[in-house]
């Protein structure tokens, strides 16, 4: 998993950020927020997670799961299909007598809708994006690849100069992030038929990391990725 740590994301952007660092009590959150960006567009296969309820008669709204950053997919297992998303708006178009096996949901904050109103027990699977847990120690690490602690440190960034209002630069900033994303190889392709060559990869990208000698990125006195 990543190597740097919590400690060492508020040394960078502090030392990036200039005399605005001073005592700013969001620092931590827009770490933690480039964390969840970055979980969130990269859906690693690690994170996903599977839950399953039944539905209850004449129930219509069940609960989320608390660590739930995005659904991937929401299954009848009763009846072998996907249920099928819809808005909110078109939610609002059915009709709220009807009832039956449960076919479409709609997502609202911490709980689901689902339609028809069940009138049988049925039990529903679902398969989400699991939130990661927030960087509060100062020891503490992402949970992403090591490889990936470059684009956390610019994200970052991103989020403290939107905050402070420097649009410009934090436009630059996501550019450069997205530009190392696009560079690193994907969970896909390090598991992919050629496995050996993607385990060369990641452990060059992992020796950057751990040998100074390597780079030293000017901005943020890390180790450079790319």
């Amino acid at each position: 998993m990543g190597l740097e740590t919590l400690t060492g994301f508020r040394d960078g952007i502090n030392l990036a950020l200039g005399e605005k660092r001073q005592g700013n009590e969001r620092l931590d959150q827009w770490i933690n927020d480039g964390v969840i960006e970055l979980f969130g567009e990269l859906d690693i296969q690690g994170r996903r997670q599977g839950a399953t309820a039944d539905t209850v008669i004449d129930q219509r709204e069940y609960d989320v799961p608390a660590d739930l950053l995005a659904m991937l997919v929401l299954r009848n297992n009763t009846t072998k299909k996907r249920m099928i998303k819809t808005s909110v708006e078109n939610f609002q178009l059915f009709d709220v007598t009807t009832v039956g096996s449960p076919t479409h949901y709609m997502r609202a904050g911490a709980f689901i809708s689902v339609f028809p109103l069940p009138n049988v027990v049925e039990q529903l699977e679902l398969f989400f994006i699991k939130e990661p847990p927030a960087l509060a120690l100062p020891t503490d690490t992402s949970g992403l690849p090591s490889m990936y602690d470059r684009v956390i440190h610019l994200i970052g960034l991103r989020n403290a100069l939107i905050d402070l209002e420097e649009n410009e630069r934090a436009t630059f900033t996501f550019q450069i992030a997205e530009n190392k994303l696009r560079k690193l190889p994907t969970e896909e392709w390090l598991e992919s038929q050629n496995p050996q060559e993607g385990v060369a990869i990641a452990r060059t990208f992992r020796d950057l990391q751990e040998d100074p000698r390597m780079g030293v990125d000017e901005t943020f006195r890390g180790r450079v990725l790319l």
